[in-house]
């Protein structure tokens, strides 16, 4: 390895990641320094970039991880500031949102390159070849994309390292894992990457194609065992689906608990695995497992058909009585707004959650979701031609579209400035819920079918203080 290379000339800069003590520059620490490859690492979830202004005027690769809208958004700005530092930087953009938006990203200066997919293979030729002077925008390594040369998403397996935390924040500045009114440090892992499922507006979509990559066991446990000794009680799994390997899950929980029977967990899992590998939730629930996320959007049949979900409303409906009959919680995540959805779809969203005493369960932003079209989105595939939809907005990384109902435009205005105030004060979700409830019911010119109070007769799960959304 060339000496100059032992000198840390990169920074890798997460903006968001929900909460959490980033996995993607852990993991790309490791493989880096596995080279090698010295970097620094910045979160700006927590950190200032002031801080590291001195480093950003000297190094030569800045690497942002974009995986969802929202870090983008910041990534973006991030990237203004650092050409202003040091205009000679290399900038790459990666991730699943660096994927999707690589033009505008390239075009409009903000990135000299895009990495999407298996991406840490990826970035580490791409260091090499910048510290090295080797770097051809024409011929660039395999997986990035330049304004020379488009890539398909690396699908490379990565041949993993132990992530490496130490250069990162510590877990006390991130969210913590709330249960029976006691806050815990929460640690973050992925056991695999990408997804075997193609719904249409899922951002995994277009990179990974209906294709998943599992993490070695030795290396899921190995970064939870550094989590724990750093102090972690919980752990979330964050794959986009944990159950896309269902053995491989079940090993990692089986040696998670017994090695750290008191640590709990949280994983994400779509409702038709839930309903198919039903027979491992009682085991699930006996290690640990706290609460399961699963992304019902809707409970429209017509909606989820245009989602291509894979399940319908009974689907979920089976599945939440499996979770009950293991005891785990089920914290839904929801998309109320797309152009198929009605009015009345609304507010028989709110009842049922009502009805079913899933208030507590379901974070209030998920009330104020609006679909997002990124470029490559396999919505446009069914929908390009839509009346409903317009142009593509690149700077909002997102194509323009306008409900058919302009009820519902004024609800989602509405529901989001009510929730995004009502978080601010601090007010209970039970309060918020039943605030969506009138402003529901108002747009729809009908009589609160509610009392304003909101009776409780569950427990209230455990969650975590970070709210999910993308």
């Amino acid at each position: 390895m060339n000496e100059s290379l032992s000198c840390p000339q990169v920074m890798l800069i997460s903006c968001y990641e929900l909460g959490h003590q980033p996995f993607s520059l852990g993991s790309t620490l490791g493989i880096l320094d596995g080279e090698g490859v010295k970097a620094a690492a910045v979160d700006l979830a927590v950190e200032e970039m002031s801080a590291y202004t001195g480093f950003l005027e000297k190094v030569r690769l800045v690497a942002i991880s974009a995986p969802m809208h929202t870090a983008l958004r910041i990534g973006t700005e991030t990237a203004r500031q650092v050409r202003l530092l040091n205009p000679d930087v290399h900038i790459c953009f990666f991730g699943y949102y660096a994927g999707l938006n690589t033009d505008y990203l390239i075009n409009s200066g903000y990135a000299d390159s895009t990495i999407a997919g298996e991406f840490e293979s990826a970035l580490l030729d791409l260091v090499l070849d910048v510290l090295c002077s080797e770097f051809d925008p024409a011929a660039p390594p395999e997986g990035v994309s330049t304004a020379n040369f488009v890539s398909v998403p690396s699908m490379k397996r990565v041949a993993f390292e132990p992530p490496q935390r130490d250069g990162l924040p510590t877990l006390e500045r991130y969210a913590r894992m709330r249960s029976d009114g006691e806050l815990r440090l929460a640690g973050y892992t992925e056991s695999s990457r990408g997804c075997k499922y193609v719904c249409r507006h899922c951002p995994v979509t277009p990179v990974y194609n209906g294709r998943f990559f599992v993490v070695p066991h030795d290396i899921v446990l190995g970064d939870v065992r550094s989590q724990v000794n750093s102090g972690a009680k919980h752990i979330t799994f964050g794959d986009p689906d944990f159950l896309n390997g269902p053995r491989h899950a079940q090993r990692v929980v089986r040696s998670l608990h017994a090695e750290f029977p008191e640590v709990t967990f949280d994983f994400t899992a779509r409702i038709p695995h839930l309903l198919r590998y039903s027979d491992l939730l009682p085991e699930m629930a006996d290690s640990g497992c706290a609460f399961v996320v699963s992304a019902i959007e809707s409970l429209s049949d017509d909606v989820l058909a245009s989602l291509d979900k894979g399940h319908v409303r009974a689907d979920i409906l089976r599945a939440l009585d499996l979770l009950d009959d293991a005891g785990i919680p089920l914290r839904p995540s929801l998309l109320p707004f797309t152009p198929w959805t009605t009015l009345d779809d609304y507010l028989e969203l709110l009842a049922f959650v009502r009805e079913n005493d899933l208030v507590d369960y379901i974070d209030p932003v998920q009330y104020s979701l609006r679909l997002l079209i990124p470029p490559g989105s396999a919505i446009l595939e069914k929908h390009a031609q839509a009346p409903w939809i317009g142009e593509l907005d690149p700077a909002s990384f997102s194509y323009v579209w306008n409900h058919p109902d302009g009820r519902m435009e004024n609800l989602q205005k509405q529901v989001s400035l009510r929730v995004a105030n009502d978080d601010r004060a601090g007010e209970p979700v039970r309060s918020t819920f039943a605030a969506i409830e009138e402003i529901a019911a108002g747009i729809g010119c009908v009589s609160p079918p509610y009392p304003r109070t909101v009776p409780s007769r569950r427990k209230v799960p455990a969650g975590l203080t970070e709210s999910w959304f993308c």
